[in-house]
């Protein structure tokens, strides 16, 4: 065996020893830049959710009451869910308060039922009331997967808070 054979070998080891070391740590920050990414596109959209639904909500004020437009806290419940695209909303916790009345949906789906008016202003036509949405949502990354059973990373609580004035 010559001695450029030896050499030519020991080289093209070396390549793939360098390939390992930087390759492992390369794909370990994709993945975490991947969940990353979800995490920040889940804290959009319930931030979404929860502005769209005020705005609608706001104008459902006092002179709706009665009527056509009135809403219940299930529509409002239901419209959150149908704005939160990709977020189950089993695993979302919803305050709906007004000046009359807080309505607490945890989780989200709890409140489908509720035939409660919401925004409920008992006669406060002040052009002052508000009303909120406050939405909390709980991120776990899916890379405790992949670790198994034994490991846990912590979760981080996505929560948007949206106050409209009530328009009539």
């Amino acid at each position: 065996m010559s001695m450029r054979s030896v050499t030519s070998q020991a080289r093209r080891g070396s390549m793939m020893v360098e390939f390992v070391i930087v390759a492992i740590p390369l794909l370990f920050v994709i993945v975490s830049l991947w969940w990353m990414c979800l995490g920040m596109w889940q804290y959009h959209t319930v931030v979404e959710a929860a502005n769209y639904t005020a705005r609608i909500a706001s104008v459902h004020g006092a002179g709706c009451a009665g009527q056509t437009c009135a809403t219940t806290v299930a529509s409002i419940a239901q419209m959150f869910a149908a704005r939160a695209i990709g977020i189950p909303a089993s695993q979302l916790n919803v305050t709906l308060t007004s000046s009359a009345l807080t309505v607490t949906c945890n989780p989200l789906t709890t409140c489908y039922s509720n035939s409660s008016s919401w925004p409920s202003l008992a006669a406060n036509t002040a052009l002052t009331t508000q009303i909120s949405i406050v939405a909390r949502f709980t991120f776990s990354s899916g890379l405790a997967t992949g670790l198994g059973h034994s490991a846990s990373l912590p979760t981080i609580t996505l929560a948007a808070n949206a106050t409209e004035p009530v328009e009539y």
